[in-house]
């Protein structure tokens, strides 16, 4: 470096003889840093340059909406989905391994920063992990079939004065798959996301609450809520809690809690599986719960017994059922079913239902035919409410195929943002009620005349299970329970505030090329598997609905991370195995861990960090170059889609081949505690609509 210098100050002091030496040797070191300045920022202008060129020469995802149908199929495999539009046959496009995956246009990108190490937002929302909450009270209490008042408790306050949560408090019953150990990775540097919102001064909500606490005090964040006999009783993923009172001491108002009255891992014999909604059974003094198994069970509130209402079992024919939601009419439960276009009719301890319409298909229906195939709701009140994944709402008369009857239902919610329904609620004495997860709103609907108000709640609500009250209604918002009465409706252009999600699912790609999330709701995590008495942990893509899925089609990162499990040399099981697993899972009425795991053959599973994994399943093959414990990219790929583990590979079989794809956040897959459409609506704002 100094012989350099030299040289050049030597070549100055010959062309600059006039210029004293020492004065010659100071240009010299100003115009060597300037130069130096130089070629940095050049080399980082002409990155910047290449990645902004990259992006716009990139073609977004498209987003037209398309109809999956789902043609019927053999029980033993997940579910296949095509579509009855585009039949032709597919072929396989060649897709180097630097293929960039877009993300959904709806998610604006942002330029690429240097690499840091993922660090967790101070408030981030995870809508997997579901902290249990605690007791609330409600100044209303609604009894069915009679509406009864309440007193108003002591411990009801404005919402915006809610005791701040203690730092550092951990999640209540959260329990960590034992199958994940994420280490602190870095986050994909090239991941494009949504740009950071200017902080807005939180607005204040309307209504009353009542903090949601067990028995130990710890919050509590549940999932559905219903009334029975003047008490409310909260769900959760296997849990079930009714709300009691403390007794008044001297200078100690009466407090609320939630106490425990959670089922046995058994009941009759029946294992019981992640919950799903519930509902209040007030002639039999009881609560029904659908599990996503399947599986019905019964809650007695007088004596605290647990018994079976109703085990799933396979139908004749395929697909087999898929029941996302349940209400009773008076009598009986009935159960919406998207899968085989029905609705059911299940009276107690039977084991087989009554059907609403003549057996017609989704992919089967012509014009005149019933479709409930986009279903995500069901309510009733002497007549039955269909709620569509689109927002509308179907009303039907009767209750069996020889005098059901489509009437009309029309209603226009205020303002002008997209519908994002995920629950449906009503009885006899109230509106309708239609709660919008994503949008954070409560609809209000006039059952006579359609005229609908709407109940905004702040940015960061998480509104989960509704009951109806004199007057108003309870929504579960997090760990609180939130009181609104019916006249306290907010401005027909009153501003919507869309829910947020966790920050660490911002940015992920679609893990197949040019790839779209499916529409069909049996292909979404929390889907009953019924021929293996198990639950759908992940998406599935197959080819149609705007996807080109074949044998062999490349199955790519949706997020840079580090290879946590690779099956290289994988065999699948045989006939034997097979016919092995399947009998065990019958016999115990449910997948165990070490049985799922073979039903997903061939995998590679990524660890993206701060807790957050991906897996890869039913491969035809792995990507040969990569190894365990290596580090991959977003949009690199890292297999090769089959029917591993599904049954299709053995001889004559080999058909269906498709993507399973697995998000896992804090040791739960994402959907875990969600109803079908509350999932939906994650998915959707994770990859776009």
């Amino acid at each position: 470096m100094m012989i350099e210098k030299h040289k050049r100050a030597e070549v100055l002091e010959s062309r600059r003889s006039r210029v004293p030496f020492v004065a010659g040797v100071a240009l010299l070191v100003v115009g060597f840093v300037f130069c130096r300045t130089l070629s940095v920022s050049g080399r980082e202008t002409a990155s910047t340059n290449a990645f902004v060129l990259a992006q716009g020469n990139s073609k977004p995802v498209r987003t037209a909406a398309t109809q999956d149908t789902v043609r019927g199929v053999h029980g033993q495999r997940e579910g296949a989905e095509a579509s009855a539009i585009d039949g032709h046959n597919t072929q396989l496009h060649g897709i180097p391994p630097s293929v960039i995956l877009q993300p959904h246009p709806a998610i604006r990108q942002l330029p690429i920063t240097q690499p840091e190490t993922h660090r967790e937002p101070a408030n981030h929302q995870v809508p997997v992990s579901h902290q249990v909450p605690a007791n609330h009270q409600i100044p209303f209490l609604h009894q069915q079939p009679a509406v009864q008042q309440h007193p108003l408790p002591h411990v009801m306050m404005p919402m915006h004065s809610a005791p701040a949560r203690p730092a550092g408090a951990p999640p209540a019953l959260v329990q960590p798959h034992s199958a994940i150990a994420p280490g602190a990775g870095n986050q994909n540097p090239n991941a494009v996301g949504r740009p950071v919102q200017a902080v807005k001064t939180p607005e204040k909500e309307k209504g009353t609450f009542i903090p949601l606490i067990d028995e130990a005090g710890a919050p509590v964040a549940p999932s559905g809520v219903v009334s029975q006999d003047g008490k409310f009783y909260f769900l959760g993923p296997k849990h079930l809690w009714s709300l009691e009172w403390t007794q008044p001491t001297a200078g100690q108002p009466r407090k609320a809690f939630l106490k425990a009255c959670h089922p046995p891992a058994k009941i009759d014999k029946i294992p019981v599986q992640e919950f799903n909604n519930m509902i209040s059974v007030p002639p039999r003094k009881s609560l029904v719960i659908l599990s996503k198994a399947g599986d019905l069970f019964e809650y007695f509130t007088q004596t605290g017994a647990w018994h079976q209402y109703r085990a799933n079992l396979w139908l004749t024919g395929s697909p087999d059922p898929d029941y996302v939601d349940l209400a009773f009419n008076g009598k009986d439960i009935i159960l919406i079913d998207p899968e085989r276009n029905d609705i059911w009719v299940c009276p107690p301890n039977s084991r087989y239902l009554t059907p609403y319409f003549r057996e017609v298909m989704p992919w089967q229906v012509r014009r005149g035919d019933y479709y409930v195939g986009d279903g995500i709701g069901i309510a009733y009140d002497g007549l039955t409410y269909l709620l569509r994944k689109n927002g509308g709402v179907t009303k039907f008369s009767g209750n069996s195929r020889a005098n059901v009857k489509q009437l009309k239902f029309g209603y226009r919610a205020p303002g002008k943002v997209r519908l994002r329904p995920s629950r449906i609620i009503t009885d006899a004495q109230s509106p309708l009620f239609i709660v919008e997860r994503e949008n954070n709103r409560v609809l209000s609907i006039d059952k006579k005349t359609g005229q609908t108000a709407h109940y905004v709640f702040p940015a960061g609500s998480d509104l989960r299970g509704l009951a109806p009250i004199k007057d108003g209604f309870v929504v579960v918002n997090g760990d609180r329970l939130v009181t609104r009465k019916l006249d306290s409706g907010d401005a027909p252009n009153a501003e919507i505030h869309p829910r947020t999600f966790d920050a660490r699912l911002d940015g992920i790609g679609i893990p197949v090329p040019k790839g779209q999330l499916p529409s069909h709701l049996g292909v979404f995590p929390g889907a009953r598997r019924l021929y293996r008495y198990g639950i759908h942990a992940g998406v599935d893509f197959f080819n149609g609905g705007g996807n080109k899925v074949v044998m062999g089609t490349p199955a790519i990162a949706a997020d840079r991370g580090k290879i946590i499990r690779i099956d290289h040399g994988f065999k699948d099981m045989d006939a034997p195995t097979f016919n092995r697993v399947m009998s065990q899972c019958a016999r115990d009425h449910t997948t165990s861990d070490q049985n799922e795991d073979l039903f997903r053959g061939c995998q590679v599973w990524i660890d993206h960090g701060n807790r957050m994994v991906t897996r890869y399943a039913h491969l035809d093959r792995i990507n040969a170059k990569l190894k365990k414990d290596t580090f991959v990219n977003r949009g690199e790929i890292v297999g090769f889609i089959g029917v591993s583990g599904t049954g299709q590979n053995l001889p004559g079989k080999a058909k269906y081949p498709h993507l399973h794809f697995e998000i896992w956040l804090d040791g739960h897959y994402v959907g875990y505690g969600l109803t079908p459409g509350e999932t939906l609506g994650v998915y959707e704002d994770i990859f776009g609509r």
